[in-house]
């Protein structure tokens, strides 16, 4: 809907739904805390578990992104750090959905510079996954920059980073233009409310109406009452 108040980070989603008891938002479900309330979707709540197990629909790819296959020799070391078991392990102790059966690290360790950046959403996950492999080698300089999913795939394409982050599915343009994706992790989709919103669930079919217009939350939890 047009009338949507658009925030463009995470924290911005955040903020604007905890100083408006009638606001509606979603974010990261790695992101969530009590500043906010997570609604169940069909009676279902957001966790990794139910991620997992496909009874929570609402979940997108956390993706890395490079120009073509990268060639520079931390990155490629810095991204085999993320897919190995311990950097998967990260993952899901950090509340997201990481890959079964990783191999474990075996890394080269090269000395060097790089920088990530792109999506908010991503953000925290790979701030841990960076001082994970900074650890083992305190060798490598990686500078972590927080924009957005789409800034995360240009500045991929153009240099501005030798890694990028998004979190989402690539478009077809940009994958024209030579991005390559790699699923860091999957992330559940919490939809959140004021914490002093009394409505605790909300149909697909409702949180769609709420953001294509039909409906504002208080209609929505109106109807549910009934």
């Amino acid at each position: 809907t047009k009338a949507a108040v658009i925030q463009n980070s995470t924290n911005g989603v955040m903020t604007t739904v905890a100083n408006d008891e009638t606001a509606i938002g979603y974010i990261s479900l790695g992101s969530l805390d009590g500043s906010v309330k997570a609604l169940t979707i069909g009676g279902v709540a957001p966790s990794a578990d139910t991620v997992k197990d496909g009874s929570y629909t609402l979940a997108r790819p956390f993706n890395i992104v490079t120009n073509g296959e990268p060639t520079d020799e931390l990155a490629v070391d810095f991204i085999n750090y993320c897919m190995s078991a311990e950097g998967q392990a990260l993952a899901t102790e950090e509340g997201y959905i990481g890959t079964d059966g990783a191999a474990a690290f075996e890394g080269t360790l090269p000395a060097g510079s790089i920088t990530v950046g792109g999506s908010s959403s991503v953000s925290p996950l790979m701030e841990k996954l960076i001082e994970g492999y900074q650890a083992l080698n305190p060798d490598a300089t990686i500078e972590l920059m927080t924009t957005d999913s789409t800034t995360g795939v240009t500045g991929a394409l153009d240099g501005t980073y030798t890694i990028g982050m998004a979190s989402r599915e690539l478009k077809d343009s940009e994958v024209e233009a030579g991005a390559v994706a790699t699923v860091l992790a999957m992330d559940g989709i919490a939809v959140v409310v004021n914490n002093a919103n009394p409505i605790t669930n909300i149909t697909m079919d409702n949180l769609r109406a709420v953001y294509t217009g039909e409906l504002t939350i208080d209609e929505g939890l109106e109807q549910m009452q009934q």
